[in-house]
């Protein structure tokens, strides 16, 4: 269970999006639905952000852990962000974090307070590589592990206004 824990800390990253500057990013502003590049056995995801022009992006990410055909566990996680452009990348600075288990068999009891404290002090960079309007491999990466990066295929969610 301890693994699930660990990797909880990378999980919470991705979803894992400093303080934003008078510009926005206006090329992903909008809701985007991502799904990890690479899939990994026993583990299901997707996160949705949505950034805004005030310089804040909200996330929801959900994760399921499987082995042996069971849930061992499965959870939601909420994270709101501040944004700002950082030469050609972009910094995410977590200020909320809130979690809900739907399954823990295991008493895992992942994201408790002391992580959620913890977590709100990493930073994540990301460049997205747009593949059409709508489309973006999200590169990723912590600040702390500059050389180890996550990608994330993401799809823009069209609502009215984003079609005038």
């Amino acid at each position: 269970m301890n693994r699930l824990v660990n990797g909880f800390v990378l999980v919470a990253g991705i979803a894992l999006s400093g303080m934003a500057a008078a510009s926005s990013l206006p090329a992903v502003d909008g809701k985007w639905q991502c799904v990890p590049e690479q899939e990994k056995n026993h583990e299901q995801s997707w996160v949705t952000y949505d950034f805004k022009p005030d310089g804040t992006m909200s996330s929801q990410e959900w994760v399921r852990y499987e082995e042996n055909d069971q849930t061992q566990l499965e959870f939601n996680l909420f994270i709101d962000y501040r944004y700002v452009a950082k030469d050609d990348d972009y910094m995410l600075k977590p200020v909320k974090l809130s979690r809900e288990i739907i399954t823990d068999p295991s008493n895992a009891n992942p994201f408790d307070y002391a992580t959620r404290r913890d977590l709100t002090g990493y930073r994540i960079f990301f460049k997205p590589v747009f593949q059409g309007k709508n489309e973006a491999l999200f590169d990723m990466w912590y600040h702390i592990d500059p050389d180890t990066h996550f990608k994330m295929n993401c799809k823009r969610q069209l609502t009215l206004a984003s079609l005038k």
